[in-house]
Formats: structure tokens, C-alpha cells, sequence
């Protein structure tokens, strides 16, 4: 019984820091989150969704994203409310049931995601590679969703590509494009983040049985095929042998 209602508990915390966006489990952001950061999160039973930065990755190459705009809904907004009492300078968003046309958010995805482990394994990201290799249990962030003011809305909706960039050192900003063309920059503010969601790393070795990044699994899925979610430490020991 004691298990039973522990359980119950347990369930009852995960819910209230989680939310469903488009069929996904999000969770709700209690601290400054921001795209393609790499980090540990806080276990759910923590009653709170902190995420602790650990590096970004640089980009030498612009990572192909996708952008939905959708309709804000009951539950993101009670948590945007909650994080404006604390932020007086958020953008202001008035939901109201009644009103047919409701906020909007724009949920943020890593869309090319051989592009981006590409960068992690990249000779320029060595430091980052080491980090995620050693440290347990490390995650990126690799969808937000977060509420833009109308101007970045208008110029999201009026683009066709969208990508993140690494145009200052360890900051990320999307570039627009339409038709080709470059279009605007959009700089999303952290703090505003309602929710967000993260991906494992997974591992393949090469043809000479060396270890590398070769995929992300989304939320708590587990890695396909034949990548693996941690480095067979035996494995590392025959490779650096063959070596």
C-alpha cells in the first residue's frame, strides 16, 4: 500500500511539471533554458524542472531547425504567470477561455540532428565531445517552446528555413531565410521558455572501433539500431588495443 501511494505521488509531481505540446511530454521550465545547450537535469522528484548548463557546442555550420507556431493553452500559461511575478519585464499575454484567438507559441526544434552531432564530433568541439563522453546522465536540450512577441511571430511566419547559429562565442541565435535569402535574426530571450524538452546522446563506433556521437534519442526513448546509450567501457579497452 505504502509503495501504491508513493507511486501515486510520484505521478502526481511528474504531471504537474510536465506538459503535452503536439503529443509531446514537455517539461515545465522553472529556470532559464536555451536551445542546443548541453546540461544535467534535476530529477523530477526534485519538484522542480532545473537544468544545469555544463557547455554549448560551436557551430561552424548553421543546424536546420523546424518552427510550429500554436495556440498557448490553460496550463503554459498559469506557468508563464507564475515566472512573470518574478520578471516584470516578460512579454505580456492575456488568455482568456472565451476568446477564440489565443496567444501563440512557438515550439522550437532541433530539425537536423546529423548536422548538429556532426559539430559535437567535430575536432573544434573536443572539450564538449570529452564532457558528454565522461559525465553520466548529460542531455541537450533539443525543443523549447516559448511565447514571441507579434514582430518575431510576423517574421517566423513570413520565412521558409529556419537555423541556429553560432554567431557570437557560446551564443545561439536563429537565422530566417526565405527563398535562399537571408532574411532576419531572431534572438530568443531564456527567460521566457515555458517548456522544454531533452534528448539522450548515442553512440556508434566507426570502422576503425572508434567511439562517436551518432544520434539523439528524444525524451526517454532509447537509442535505434545500432548505437548504443553509453560506451561499452570493454569495447573502449580492445579499441585503444587495436589502436
Amino acid at each position: 500500500m505504502k509503495n501504491l501511494i508513493a507511486l501515486l505521488l510520484l505521478i502526481g509531481v511528474y504531471s504537474c511539471q510536465t506538459a503535452k505540446i503536439k503529443n509531446d511530454t514537455y517539461k515545465i521550465s522553472s529556470t532559464n533554458v536555451e536551445l542546443a545547450s548541453i546540461g544535467k537535469a534535476k530529477h523530477a522528484i526534485d519538484l522542480k524542472n532545473d537544468f544545469e548548463y555544463k557547455a554549448f557546442a560551436k557551430l561552424e555550420n548553421r543546424i536546420r531547425l523546424s518552427i510550429e507556431i500554436i495556440p498557448y493553452n490553460k496550463k503554459l500559461n498559469k506557468v508563464y504567470q507564475d515566472k512573470k511575478k518574478f520578471n516584470q519585464n516578460l512579454i505580456p499575454l492575456d488568455y482568456n477561455d472565451t476568446v477564440a484567438k489565443k496567444p501563440e507559441l512557438a515550439v522550437i526544434r532541433l530539425m537536423d540532428v546529423a548536422g548538429y552531432v556532426s559539430e559535437l564530433n567535430a575536432n573544434y568541439n573536443q572539450d564538449v565531445f570529452s564532457l558528454i563522453r565522461e559525465t553520466k546522465e548529460i542531455k541537450v536540450v533539443s525543443s523549447i517552446a516559448v511565447p514571441l512577441n507579434s514582430e518575431d511571430l510576423n517574421k517566423i511566419q513570413q520565412a521558409d528555413a529556419y537555423y541556429l547559429i553560432n554567431n557570437q562565442e557560446k551564443r545561439y541565435t536563429i537565422q530566417l531565410f526565405k527563398q535562399g535569402k537571408k532574411t532576419e535574426i531572431i534572438d530568443v530571450n531564456l527567460s521566457t521558455v515555458v517548456a522544454y524538452k531533452l534528448s539522450s546522446f548515442c553512440w556508434a563506433t566507426n570502422t576503425r572501433g572508434v567511439w562517436y556521437i551518432a544520434d539523439l534519442a528524444k525524451g526517454i526513448s532509447s537509442c535505434k539500431g545500432n548505437t548504443s546509450t553509453q560506451i561499452k567501457e570493454k569495447e573502449v579497452v580492445k579499441n585503444l588495443y587495436k589502436m
